[in-house]
């Protein structure tokens, strides 16, 4: 191992220094033959040793062989933690590329990731597993979380179509215009990016040159939902979708698009923005005024009573888990809001100036 630590010392110190260069030869050769699992050349890695030792030597020989063992161990160390960052560094690279956030765990931990909320998941991360004795957990999980990650690359690297992820009876911001392309984003009403990418979409114009339509996807926590409202505002969503789909759909904007303006757009009467509100709503509350919102959306209190029940129906909770399926197995996504468009997947919040020079 000295002769690797020495590698990466010399090399350093050659770039700015020209009377190290001559080592550098020697050290590379050691080098290579370390990495190749051939012995190293002693006589280099001897001399790197003595010329550490020899002051030692003089001093105290007592200790030479007990600080010659301390080197060893050092280097063993420093070429581990060497792996390790090398390793740390590939897979954050990599989970940058795939994902958008070089941690799958919390997105938002990433200083590099686009603004979002973390989906994450719900295995214990490497650390945590280690603090808890189940080392073999520890790098299972670690090594299959690459792995997925390897295997999602291809489809990263391929044309996105918006419409093939569109949901049964999907809804369009504005009505369905013939010829546009489709867009669709992946959100949870609950999380702050979703509500900035809505008014992102306004102020650009997003919404005039594109069929923009979403999937609604509830953030899951270790201790529920993150947002504890979101799945009760997405059962609503998608009892809208389903009732107008039942009724032969709107050419228009329908309700469901109508709440998420309310919603991500408009401020709460004490201050707070409206889903701050809704966010801290109890659930009472909460249902009161999305109803409300089907009234003021032109909906009868016939046609309010029908969606109401329409959202504990089965037919609303298997759409709503199909729609988790799409987002976690076929989109894979980890960060919310996601935008599908132009061709691409985006994670985590776009900005107006990307969203104008979308196709």
């Amino acid at each position: 191992m000295v002769c690797i630590v020495a590698f990466f010392v010399v090399l350093v110190l050659s770039a700015v220094s020209a009377k190290y260069r001559k080592l550098l030869g020697r050290a590379w050769g050691c080098f290579a033959r370390r990495v190749t699992f051939r012995a190293c050349d002693t006589s280099f890695r001897d001399d790197v040793k003595s010329s550490m030792l020899a002051p030692l030597a003089v001093r105290a020989p007592r200790l030479v062989r007990p600080a010659s063992i301390a080197i060893e161990i050092v280097a063993w160390i420093m070429v581990l933690s060497l792996i390790v960052s090398l390793y740390l560094l590939g897979r954050s690279g990599l989970n940058l590329f795939v994902y958008g956030t070089c941690d799958k765990q919390d997105a938002q931990a990433c200083t590099l990731a686009a603004q979002s909320c973390s989906i994450g998941g719900e295995d214990p991360g490497f650390w945590a597993s280690i603090g808890t004795g189940d080392v073999v957990g520890a790098f299972g999980r670690e090594f299959a979380s690459l792995g997925d990650t390897i295997s999602t690359i291809p489809s990263r690297l391929r044309e996105w179509d918006a419409a093939d992820y569109a949901a049964p009876g999907a809804t369009y911001l504005g009505g369905y215009v013939e010829g546009r392309p489709v867009a669709l984003e992946v959100l949870d009403p609950g999380c702050r990016f979703c509500a900035e990418l809505f008014r992102n979409m306004q102020a650009s114009g997003f919404h005039e040159t594109h069929n923009v339509t979403y999937l609604v996807y509830p953030i899951r926590s270790d201790f529920g939902y993150k947002f504890a409202n979101s799945p009760l505002v997405a059962s609503y969503l998608t009892a809208v979708r389903a009732w107008e789909a039942a009724n032969g759909g709107s050419a228009g904007e329908t309700g469901d698009w109508y709440i998420l303006e309310q919603l991500f757009t408009t401020d709460a009467a004490d201050g707070q923005t409206t889903q701050e509100w809704m966010n801290a709503a109890s659930a009472g509350d909460a249902e009161a005024r999305l109803q409300e919102w089907l009234a003021d959306a032109g909906y009868t209190p016939d046609e309010v009573a029908e969606i109401v029940a329409l959202t504990t129906s089965d037919e609303v909770a298997a759409t709503l888990e199909a729609t988790r399926t799409v987002v976690e197995d076929e989109i894979r996504t980890v960060a919310i809001p996601s935008l599908i468009g132009g061709g691409r997947l985006h994670s985590g919040l776009v900005d107006v100036d990307a969203l104008r020079g979308m196709d």
